[in-house]
């Protein structure tokens, strides 16, 4: 890659920065001799230089190189930088290398930048700052350039979940389980008769039955198993609860009158929480049930909420989310009912969190988590996914929600990903929200539904301070439309003032797709909708058959990033669009956020087939992705570092061939072969600490200590079984339980993509 060329501008204070306009820098800030530092992204011409000293204006800088600073000053320039730029800035040169390799450096790095990552997490506990750093930075890299590290068929079920990076998955009568981001190299195998003999006794007496691993977190899987009886209008079952390490049956609860497909379980270590939506005589009941691991024993409280018959929809992900973070279980809802129409329509969040001592629920006031109102125009709610995460830099919880929309009257539809940022209030401030009753759960709704023009909602607060006026300004309705304030034309309630949300923040909206430019693709042919908000990027698996053949079908993952403009970018952007004499109704209404960020076009990976001269290795990497004779249906789940996806197989079979795609360098599958031949998309060379770097054609060792000198414990082509006759299970003191290799090292089919 080319190489930048970074120099530290230093000159005495100045009482005007304006006269520094033309100054094309990144950063500033003050140092105790009353010096201001600026950091300036390459080198340009800025006027007459003499002695190496440049003039901005009537200013003499003096250059100094990077290079020759203390490492206390360079300490200061790195905290001012974004990892991507930190991650350039160490491909620029040998000596800058240290940047990523040195532990002290990496650690100052990974708290001030990334507390809240998985990687910062794990460098506490290893203490291998510098490598964690790396992962992290490649990890980003990798999904931002569209660049998986390994590809690999892992399996075949009939009925399978992915959570937190372990795959459970139903195949002949038995559960496995296979720890992905552990790079585990053996699987948990379940006798799911012999599980069901022991956590209930009167089960050998049910014929017809299915068990269907519902949630897997801290070595605890989840199971809901289900029958119905002759006669019976709702099925029935059991809820069983088992530790994968221990291989001790935790609890069984008995489940009535219950929707298989609406109930949702979260667990950490200590608490475990089943959320289920049950039918009763006219309606219907969410229920919480709460069970403490350690005590082993169920909460006597039971927490329910009554709703019309069929009045809300349950579907994790697109309407519901559940999720366990700071010892509290939230619950987050996207679904409003209208009680009467009305011009100045607000959608908020609605969000209530449970303590895991399971004492008392607290909902947040609506008004402070506001979501769209009806100027953001129609929507199409089948592209509509939302997710719950920690923030890696902030450690804040937010949510991310994908809606297609038609802006503000645009004749085309965009899909955009909005962040809003859960942020509970302060004890001072609990008048905001209501707490039930300690030891019991009443289920009272929210007091004070007003939605007021002040509304402190962190997702609509405005920008940061340089976007002069945005924060002040309010988004008010069409000329056309009519007046919030005109309560007989648009039906407004006279008893509150008018509904009007401040814009959001540019940084949490990200418009992605647009129908009117580039590849549409039907959502039936779209499995997995992701957003990866620490990359500002969008991936998606898609079914994009080769023109050549249109017929077969083709998975292949598509995505687009974006990145913070430059100074100068920002100041042409500004010019540019005042210049124009008409634009897109979409394009005036995201101008702040196009203004501040530059938009890649989307790419796909892997690349096309050359129809003349065809790749051997490209055509066994697109059967990995679509293996042959499983051409079915596609389902597919994702985390921030992976995806998983089964393809249905034809003929009626219900075996299902599991997929797994990674991002993650660290994550090894042993036997897994290299990719023979050049990377499939340039992916920046990753830094090689001896000063060497490995190349495709040595691919076939490199990838054994791959993740910069760490070995990772992957096995090349010779030491991989050949023969499914080398498998072996092994005992464990439950009859239930064994231990296996993995079912990937028969299958042999994956490639990984290390350099």
């Amino acid at each position: 890659m080319q190489c930048r060329h970074w120099t530290l501008w230093s000159y005495t204070f100045l009482s005007d920065l304006n006269l520094c306009h033309s100054f094309s820098a990144w950063f500033t800030f003050l140092c105790p001799n009353s010096t201001i530092l600026w950091f300036s992204h390459c080198i340009r011409p800025l006027g007459t230089s003499r002695h190496r000293q440049h003039i901005v204006g009537n200013i003499y800088c003096s250059i100094m190189s990077l290079l020759k600073l203390p490492y206390e000053m360079v300490s200061y320039v790195l905290d001012e930088l974004n990892l991507d730029d930190v991650w350039q800035l160490s491909l620029t040169c040998r000596h800058l290398r240290s940047v990523v390799t040195k532990s002290n450096i990496a650690k100052r790095l990974l708290e001030r930048k990334a507390p809240a990552a998985t990687e910062t997490q794990n460098a506490h506990v290893t203490k291998n700052y510098a490598h964690e750093l790396r992962r992290l930075l490649k990890r980003r890299q990798s999904i931002s350039s569209v660049t998986p590290y390994l590809a690999a068929v892992v399996g075949f079920g009939e009925d399978w979940i992915y959570q937190n990076g372990v795959l459970c998955y139903v195949r002949q009568g038995q559960l496995r389980i296979l720890n992905l981001h552990g790079s585990a190299a053996d699987e948990v195998v379940v006798n799911i008769r012999l599980l069901l003999d022991e956590a209930i006794p009167d089960s050998p007496n049910i014929r017809k039955y299915r068990l269907r691993p519902l949630n897997v977190s801290n070595n605890i899987v989840s199971c809901l198993y289900y029958y119905k009886k002759p006669h019976a209008e709702f099925p029935q079952g059991s809820l069983v609860v088992f530790s994968a390490q221990a291989h001790k049956i935790l609890t069984a609860r008995r489940l009535v009158a219950l929707e298989p497909n609406r109930v949702v379980v979260r667990n950490n270590d200590e608490t475990l929480f089943v959320v289920r939506r049950s039918h009763y005589i006219g309606g219907q009941m969410f229920i919480w049930n709460a069970y403490n691991i350690p005590a082993n024993t169920w909460y006597r409280t039971t927490h329910g909420h009554h709703h019309p018959f069929n009045s809300q929809p349950f579907e994790i992900g697109i309407t519901q989310c559940f999720e366990i973070f700071n010892g509290h279980i939230y619950s987050l809802s996207n679904h409003s009912e209208l009680e009467e129409e009305e011009a100045d329509w607000v959608s908020p969040y609605h969000c209530s969190r449970i303590p895991l001592s399971y004492n008392c629920e607290a909902k947040l006031n609506p008004d402070r988590l506001l979501r769209r109102n009806h100027l953001d125009g129609p929507m199409d709610h089948r592209w509509t996914f939302m997710k719950m995460f920690r923030d890696e830099a902030t450690g804040e919880i937010k949510v991310v929600e994908s809606r297609k929309e038609w802006i503000k009257g645009s004749s085309s539809t965009t899909r955009t990903y909005y962040t809003t940022t859960i942020k509970w209030p302060s004890e001072h401030e609990s008048h905001s929200i209501i707490d039930s009753m300690e030891g019991g759960l009443d289920g009272s709704n929210t007091s004070g539904t007003d939605f007021s023009g002040n509304s402190s909602s962190p997702g609509y607060q405005g920008s940061s301070g340089n976007e002069s006026d945005q924060g002040n300004a309010e988004v008010h309705p069409d000329d056309s439309s009519p007046e919030p304030g005109d309560s007989e034309s648009n039906h407004q309630r006279g008893d509150r003032p008018p509904r009007i949300l401040h814009p959001r923040d540019p940084r949490d909206v990200h418009p992605g797709d647009d129908s009117s430019k580039g590849a549409v693709f039907l959502r039936n042919k779209c499995p997995i909708l992701s957003y990866h908000p620490s990359c500002q990027t969008f991936l998606d698996l898609v079914d994009d058959p080769s023109p050549s053949n249109p017929g077969k079908q083709r998975m292949r993952i598509r995505g687009g990033t974006r990145h913070r403009r430059r100074p100068e970018e920002i100041d042409d952007w500004s010019r540019c669009s005042k210049a124009k004499s008409s634009s897109s109704v979409a394009e005036t209404h995201f101008e702040e956020v196009y203004k501040m960020y530059k938009h890649e076009e989307p790419i796909s990976w892997p690349p096309n087939q050359n129809l003349e001269s065809p790749n051997p290795a490209l055509a066994q990497l697109y059967e990995i992705l679509s293996p042959p004779n499983y051409v079915g249906e596609i389902t597919g789940d994702w985390d921030e570092r992976s995806f998983v996806y089964a393809a249905g197989a034809s003929g009626g079979s219900k075996q299902k061939a599991l997929v797994f795609i990674s991002f993650d360098p660290s994550i090894s599958l042993a036997g897994t072969l290299p990719y023979p031949g050049p990377m499939v998309l340039g992916r920046p060379q990753s830094l090689d600490t001896t000063g060497s770097r490995t190349t495709a054609s040595d691919n076939s060792t490199a990838h054994q200590s791959h993740g910069d000198g760490v070995k990772r414990g992957r096995q090349t082509e010779r030491n991989a079984p050949t023969e499914a006759t080398q498998v072996h299970s092994t005992k464990t003191d439950a009859s239930w339980c064994t231990i296996e290799p993995a079912q990937y090292q028969t299958i042999r089919k994956g490639f990984h993509f290390c350099v």
